[in-house]
């Protein structure tokens, strides 16, 4: 029973990864004006001028009190070292950084999140996502 919830578990936190595509999210802000984006994000953390725009980044983390994580597990009940590869549930702190690129006339031109949703929500949160 508990392999099994184990894992449940294992396969949700799965579906957390970052593919490295640009999410539909935040795809969907290509084209329109920066100006509300950049208002109901606050202050960047950062701001770099590029050849045609500006690039902004925001950070978030989330903090998981018990993450599903595979470990090296040493058993010592046959008398001998045995190393067992085992699901274990740890804390672990995930980031995210929103990546706005402004062009000279104002308008995004690309919108990029890398890190989970559930890292990103503190963020995506203010831009009225879900």
């Amino acid at each position: 029973m508990s392999r099994v919830a184990v894992l449940l578990v294992v396969l949700a936190a799965a579906g957390c990864v970052t593919t490295g595509s640009t999410p539909p999210d935040v795809g969907n802000f290509k084209g329109q004006a920066s100006q509300p984006i950049l208002a109901k994000l606050g202050p960047p953390e950062s701001r770099d001028s590029v050849a045609g725009g500006t690039v902004y980044r925001w950070r978030s983390a989330v903090r998981q009190e018990s993450a599903a994580v595979q470990a090296t597990v040493v058993d010592y009940s046959s008398g001998r070292p045995m190393a067992n590869q085992e699901t274990v549930f740890r804390p672990q702190t995930e980031t995210c950084t929103l990546g706005l690129t402004v062009d000279a006339a104002g308008r995004v031109s690309d919108f990029t999140r890398d890190g989970s949703r559930q890292a990103c929500a503190p963020l995506l949160d203010r831009l009225g996502m879900p």
